[in-house]
């Protein structure tokens, strides 16, 4: 039977493992990356670079990526975004209404069939030709802790980190600052996972890692040592990752971020205690894919 009057998509793959895919699914068979994620991808026709956000459990993804879209739909210093697809604005709207009734939004889940997508060409208004494709789930950082003491027990994470040409990769600056030595671990162990899908071996020795990665610092506004100075904040108090991204990262830089200005403690109807969010100050934002922008025009110039 042919591919045209099978069940099967003749020109539809998974962007997220390259599977093909069936016309009546809703989702890759192998990874679950939402059909809808592969479609708009297909439709957009361009085939740029790829980007994808990942973190630590409470670094604050929803967060940051929803505040990202936001900032990056209004054009900010010179850097614009265009959503494709409906889906992609589901986490922008998440935040900031969650933002406007003094809430943070509510923590991801597990399940990989309820994470948010984001498919986002971003671009340099200034310059055109720096542009990229933001394509992300909101990945719950307890199943990325699991793949990285479990190899391959989540082909979406696998898959994204195999095929993504830059990283922004978040930490929380508090976590940092009051148990150092567990994201240390964590950061070494995910740096360590990412060089092997990575890295080539070339005789006996093997290259550094030339894919881009913005470490950045979340909720600086609790941790005014992150907010000064990231570079000697991260060198202070993650030294393991710090010397192990020296050694296998060709090109990495440490940035720090907060979304909000101040926030205060409220008890809920139930006597819980829980932080809300003040005002919105969003800071460092932008810069980290920025960055990364400006490291792939300097490596696609180089390939030329």
């Amino acid at each position: 039977m042919s591919l045209m009057t099978s069940n099967w998509l003749s020109d539809l793959y998974c962007v997220t493992c390259h599977t093909q895919l069936i016309a009546s699914g809703r989702a890759c068979p192998t990874c679950g990356t939402p059909m809808q994620v592969s479609k708009s991808f297909r439709n957009q026709g361009y085939r740029g670079k790829l980007i994808t956000v990942l973190g630590a459990s409470s670094a604050g993804k929803t967060v940051y990526l929803g505040m990202l879209m936001d900032m990056l739909s209004k054009s900010h210093n010179g850097l614009r975004g265009v959503p494709n697809g409906s889906f992609s604005m589901d986490i922008q709207d998440e935040t900031i209404r969650a933002f406007e009734n003094r809430r943070f939004p509510e923590k991801t889940p597990s399940e990989a069939d309820h994470w948010n997508w984001v498919h986002c060409e971003a671009f340099d208004e200034r310059n055109p030709k720096r542009r990229v494709e933001i394509i992300t789930p909101d990945v719950a950082g307890e199943v990325l802790a699991f793949e990285l003491e479990n190899p391959n027990s989540s082909v979406t994470i696998r898959s994204l980190i195999t095929n993504t040409n830059g990283m922004i990769i978040l930490l929380d600056s508090q976590q940092v600052r009051d148990a150092a030595r567990a994201v240390d671990v964590f950061g070494t162990k995910l740096i360590a996972y990412i060089a092997d899908l990575h890295t080539r071996p070339v005789g006996e020795r093997r290259k550094q890692v030339r894919l881009p990665i913005a470490f950045v610092l979340t909720k600086t506004d609790g941790c005014r040592e992150a907010g000064a100075d990231a570079v000697k904040f991260a060198r202070s108090n993650l030294m393991g990752l710090t010397q192990y991204c020296e050694q296998k990262l060709a090109s990495f830089r440490f940035f720090s971020a907060s979304v909000v200005g101040s926030t205060m403690s409220v008890l809920d109807d139930y006597g819980a205690e829980y932080q809300a969010p003040l005002h919105i100050q969003p800071r460092g934002i932008i810069e980290p894919l920025d960055w990364i922008l400006g490291q792939l025009e300097k490596k696609w110039r180089r390939s030329k």
